[in-house]
């Protein structure tokens, strides 16, 4: 495997549209997005269209000059329901997609699930329900057996808090009753199942060298100064009493095969769906993990010594984010420092991107000069600390281009590309031939 890759990312329900074409089966984003449950009625039907654009896509990503593209599978897509018969031409897609980025020298990177779970299974119980686990072993076999002979990294789920988060905690379109925090975590626990299940089957069933890992987001806490680095460690591997910054959840039980009780404890858990021989199912020992960080929050001592966040200052840029965003760039150094400390494995930033409220001047130019300076900011702090001797072995743009932003619908970007969505024309920006410039740059450089 090469030593560090400059990549992009998407993910197939937020790019490829074509949600009744090749056979594809229904997911619960088509499902939100027919009932309205998408902001300002937006769906993710047509999308950028990249299932019928696959080729100017490909070009794209070639003219960027990335070393790699993480992108997703829709499991509807390769496997209608969710159970049962493989689409012939769904697997046909993602060949194309596989043998184009080969044929360019840009090495897939491939998310197994980033959310689009089908319908059927949802309709099911999805993660609540534990026969999701052997539909989606089944499902990870498929993936195996088709695409394994040429691609090496995979990662099984994307930010599983956040799939977590939209099910069951905070509802897409408050479209359904919340769950509570028992039942939430009962969805963990299965998914977690799923995971390890999909852990196997990969390095069973691939007929390549295959590593796999988990990509997950981060709340990452940096220190005010450099002398209270173990107090942001603390503070970042703290636990709180909701779901959306413990940064144990998922970590402990993957990689050392039981949770962080306290975890138990804050949110008022009873462990009683944790069967015989789960956790080792579950402690799967990942080839690597992948990390999201957008940004981090800076800490301080208080009057205890404990951490306290500190409140960022006037000049602070906040944006979509809700934080600093141009002062969080260290977010990234410690998010690789902290993480491959605790747990001793190789990682990567899978995504780091910035959301702004691009247009298209009188030019016909993106003029995104503020993301050219984030992407700067972010991705020198990845090879800060893989120069620190920290085992980071990549730094990936979110995202490729402009796209279905979940329940956002098309009202946030943070494409590389500008997305005209009425006629899928694609307009590069500024940030595109910056970031081309610099890879090119570092490279020189590595």
């Amino acid at each position: 495997m090469k030593d560090f890759y400059f990549g992009v990312a998407t993910a197939a329900t937020q790019i490829e549209g074509g949600y009744n074409q090749g056979g594809k089966g229904k997911s619960i984003w088509d499902d939100y997005s027919a009932r309205g449950f998408i902001k300002n009625g937006h769906t993710c039907f047509e999308a950028c269209d990249s299932y019928n654009r696959l080729d100017e896509d490909l070009a794209l990503i070639k003219e960027l000059g990335v070393d790699s593209y993480r992108f997703s599978l829709s499991w509807p897509r390769i496997q209608p329901g969710g159970r049962g018969k493989v689409n012939p031409e769904g697997i046909a897609y993602y060949n194309r997609l596989i043998d184009g980025l080969l044929a360019i020298g840009v090495k897939p990177f491939v998310t197994l699930f980033h959310w689009d779970l089908p319908t059927e299974l949802n309709e099911a119980g999805g993660f609540l329900n534990r026969e999701i686990v052997d539909r989606f072993e089944e499902y990870a076999r498929i993936v195996a057996e088709n695409f394994g002979d040429r691609v090496e990294l995979f990662s099984v789920f994307n930010e599983a808090l956040s799939l977590i988060d939209f099910l069951y905690l905070r509802p897409v379109g408050g479209g359904w009753k919340p769950k509570t925090y028992q039942e939430a975590f009962e969805a963990v626990h299965n998914l977690l199942l799923c995971n390890g299940v999909a852990t196997s089957a990969l390095r069973n069933y691939a007929k390549g060298n295959v590593k796999v890992g988990m990509v997950n987001c981060t709340d990452v806490k940096m220190p005010k100064t450099p002398e209270l680095t173990e107090l942001a460690r603390e503070a970042t591997f703290a636990v709180h009493d909701d779901f959306y910054e413990n940064n144990t959840l998922f970590l402990d039980p993957l990689v050392f095969g039981k949770y962080d009780e306290r975890i138990f404890e804050k949110l008022g858990i009873t462990p009683s769906f944790i069967r015989e021989g789960d956790m080792d199912s579950i402690g799967c020992s990942p080839d690597f993990l992948g990390l999201n960080v957008y940004l981090g929050k800076t800490v301080e001592a208080d009057e205890h010594g404990k951490p306290r966040v500190c409140v960022p200052d006037q000049n602070a840029v906040y944006g979509d984010m809700g934080w600093d965003i141009a002062g969080s760039a260290s977010s990234v150094y410690y998010a690789i420092k902290f993480m491959s400390e605790r747990y001793s494995l190789p990682v990567v930033i899978s995504e780091n991107g910035l959301s702004l409220p691009d247009w298209v001047d009188g030019d016909g130019q993106v003029n995104d000069g503020a993301r050219s300076d984030y992407i700067h900011r972010y991705a020198s702090e990845a090879l800060r600390a893989k120069k620190d001797g920290y085992p980071v072995f990549g730094y990936y743009v979110w995202t490729l281009m402009d796209n279905f932003e979940w329940s956002s619908g098309y009202t946030r970007r943070f494409g590389l590309v500008y997305s005209d969505y009425l006629n899928k024309k694609r307009i590069k920006k500024q940030s595109f031939y910056f970031y081309k410039r610099f890879i090119k740059d570092e490279h020189e450089k590595l």
